[in-house]
């Protein structure tokens, strides 16, 4: 529903939750139901130099297919509400009076597949629920198989392509993980582009884009780590994705760290992303649930082995104190200490 800014008085800041180039994002309370929620806005340095118009645009866009697909929108944090574009200098009381539009979330349980760069600098274990959970879930929770984040993140990106559009940048960061369900939030869904063909000045862009990003960040091409620390770095968090050169590195680094065996079906994948060949986002997803389902196979061997150990020792990690800031708490972990 839309509301005007006198209306996010009901919206009890509690305090930053994070921030990135484009948003700024606070935890609140609803007053009125006591629920957590999100407010995010975009970026005051933005704000303070007139330049928010791009993300105003992805936020118009997203708030619109969001109203389209309602319930049909599964795995991505519900909207609650959003402003009219105007200033909001009183609620958040920092003077700034150029108008921008304020969107509502609920908040989302558990913990980010990856954390913020900032407190990656801070020596944070950012990426351990990237690699516990979507790279080497040696110990898969118990209700599902391993390997099923990927397949939920292509499940919001072929929700949103029913729409004509592609939902690029769905990064680890962007999608927070409850261990205790072993389900997935998305929470932010700002980077929808337009599918084009290529053409002398640009590449073509459509799922296949889509594709090779969830390939980079969701499926392992490395084994899984011998030491607990490993799980600590996040993978594949460059600055900015490449196509060919995308292509190229996880090529190499499947075809050096597997047997021709192991590899062969994401190689085959990548050579169809490379040529944009598949026919509909059906295909793809079958040949990811064929890898995916290789994968699971090969991952409950581990769970017989000393890797088992590595798993439950960086899993430790998740009682630290770094992640008590999201909805999580160790107790979440659970499923996985009775495995």
């Amino acid at each position: 529903m839309q509301i005007s800014s006198k209306d996010l008085h009901r919206f009890r800041l509690d305090g930053p939750l994070g921030e990135g180039a484009d948003l700024e994002v606070f935890a609140a309370t609803d007053t009125q139901t006591g629920s957590s929620v999100v407010i995010k806005r975009p970026h005051p340095t933005l704000l303070e130099r007139g330049q928010q118009r791009t993300v105003e645009r992805r936020t118009a866009e997203a708030i619109a297919i969001k109203m389209r697909l309602g319930e049909a929108l599964r795995h991505v944090a519900p909207m609650l509400a959003y402003t009219e574009q105007e200033s909001h200098a009183d609620y958040f009381g920092d003077g700034i009076d150029e108008p921008y539009t304020v969107v509502v979330d609920a908040r989302a349980v558990g913990i980010p597949l990856v954390g913020s760069a900032l407190d990656g600098i801070k020596r944070q274990p950012i990426g351990l629920p990237q690699n516990l959970f979507a790279l080497h879930p040696v110990n898969a929770h118990p209700a599902k198989r391993a390997f099923s984040i990927a397949g939920e993140v292509l499940g919001v990106a072929e929700a949103f392509f029913t729409q004509d559009v592609v939902l690029l940048d769905l990064r680890p960061q962007n999608v927070y993980f409850d261990p205790a369900k072993a389900e997935i939030t998305v929470i932010d869904v700002g980077n929808i582009v337009q599918p084009r063909e290529a053409t002398g000045r640009h590449a073509a862009l459509d799922m296949h884009d889509f594709y090779l990003e969830l390939l980079k960040w969701y499926v392992p091409s490395a084994p899984a780590p011998q030491d607990a620390k490993a799980y600590t770095e996040p993978h594949g968090m460059d600055a900015v994705s490449q196509f060919n050169s995308d292509l190229d590195a996880l090529a190499r680094s499947f075809g050096s760290k597997f047997s021709d065996a192991e590899s062969g079906g994401a190689m085959s994948m990548l050579e169809k992303i490379r040529s944009r060949s598949y026919q509909g986002t059906s295909d793809f997803r079958r040949d990811l649930e064929e890898l995916m389902k290789g994968l699971s196979d090969e991952y409950e061997k581990h769970a017989v082995t000393p890797l088992i150990g590595v798993w439950r020792d960086a899993a430790s990690m998740m009682s630290k104190p770094h992640w008590s800031k999201f909805m999580f708490s160790p107790e979440d972990m659970s499923p996985y200490v009775a495995c």
